[in-house]
């Protein structure tokens, strides 16, 4: 149902820019966290491989939210300076 109202809305309406931004990425997180709560309900599987599912697809659409925004690349920037200031070694620029 999430995924018909996505195809209508974009290629049937005339919104542009941002809106369809954050439209397409809360359809996302909607679609992702029904899939993730079927799979967690009604798929047998151990706690631990359960956890670790979890955390995998967190970290996933953490980084596919941050890249539909543009801050992908601010962050990882950030994230090489810390560790450059942490270690005190230079890390290869991207």
């Amino acid at each position: 149902m999430v995924g018909i109202v996505a195809w209508f809305l974009n290629t049937r309406t005339a919104i542009t820019g941002p809106i369809r931004l954050i439209m397409n990425v809360v359809l996302m997180l909607i679609i992702v966290g029904v899939a993730l709560w079927v799979i967690d309900t009604y798929l047998p599987m151990a706690s631990s491989i359960r956890a670790i599912l979890n955390i995998v697809v967190f970290v996933a659409v953490c980084i596919g939210v941050l890249k539909a925004f543009g801050l992908w690349r601010g962050f990882v920037k950030f994230w090489s300076d810390v560790r450059e200031n942490i270690t005190g070694h230079h890390a290869p620029r991207l």
